[in-house]
């Protein structure tokens, strides 16, 4: 697979600041957070982890929370409502009998830890062997059923790395990809999906992608500018997009039937972020085999 902006994004400073999001909202105190993630701070820097320890304190964590929304505005109610809503697409495929996840791009997520809805489940972990080393360093080891599955994005079959280690194609998987497609060139995303499309009946597949009109110009978005440029600035420009009204379709070429496809705004609103707005063209799609 032909997936160098992957390589790149594996281990990238885009990837920690979704792990200081995770981390701010596993010590909010104003409300119930959206889920605990212990090990999010683990992935930050010192003077990162200093300050989200600060801000167990409510005045601090009001603070800290005002200065990153002002930096990127939108970007941590996004990061956090979506790693709700995955969390609710994991915990539902297990309860209907999944028995596998592939976290394809895995980086810093640590669900085959914190979610105890995983302790009977086998969890592949694709990506880097180096960045699994430093993140199996930093959560401490791993545990039974977690399968770190390196690849070398420019040289191997992903397929054929999982199945050598113990993913088993004929039992009904959930597959997350997130944060990654937008990185990709079409050709790599269409590569992946129809690897998925062959999967066991009865699977599942949730991943982000970036409405194709904030790439393009067509579709105005408040803060995209700044976020394009940002991305850019860190030597990891979005490449790829799709434009919501063609999903059903380009997933129907793969065997793949969409069943939810939300914008920013909406799983910010699902979880209870009404408050917060911005960040509208980053959306989330979960589909079945």
């Amino acid at each position: 697979m032909s997936q160098r902006s992957l390589i790149t994004m594996a281990a990238s400073r885009t990837a920690r600041y979704v792990a200081l999001y995770r981390a701010l909202e596993t010590v909010e105190r104003r409300r119930a957070p959206l889920f605990q993630d212990p090990f999010a701070i683990r992935f930050l820097p010192p003077a990162l982890a200093r300050t989200v320890r600060a801000a167990r304190h409510t005045a601090v964590h009001a603070l800290v929370r005002r200065y990153a929304d002002h930096r990127a505005p939108g970007a941590r109610t996004s990061a956090v409502g979506r790693t709700k809503i995955l969390d609710d697409v994991v915990r539902t495929a297990v309860a209907a009998g999944t028995t596998q996840l592939v976290i394809l791009g895995a980086g810093f997520d640590c669900r085959a830890h914190r979610l105890p809805e995983l302790a009977a489940v086998d969890v592949f972990e694709v990506d880097r062997p180096e960045t699994q080393a430093e993140k199996q360093t930093l959560i401490g080891g791993t545990r039974d059923g977690v399968h770190y599955v390196p690849v070398d994005f420019l040289r191997d079959s992903v397929s054929g790395r999982l199945s050598a280690a113990g993913w088993n194609p004929a039992e009904t998987t959930c597959f997350l990809w997130e944060g990654v497609t937008n990185y990709l060139t079409e050709e790599a995303v269409k590569e992946v999906l129809a690897w998925i499309g062959d999967a066991a009946a009865g699977s599942t597949v949730a991943f982000t992608y970036i409405h194709k009109g904030l790439l393009d110009g067509t579709v105005p978005f408040a803060g995209g500018a700044k976020m394009l440029a940002n991305v850019r600035h860190l030597n990891e420009p979005w490449t790829f997009g799709l434009y919501p009204e063609d999903l059903p379709a380009y997933l129907r070429q793969f065997g793949l039937t969409l069943r939810e496809d939300l914008g920013a705004d909406d799983y910010r609103a699902r979880t209870g972020l009404t408050h917060a707005s911005g960040y509208a063209f980053y959306r989330l799609a979960v589909a079945a085999r």
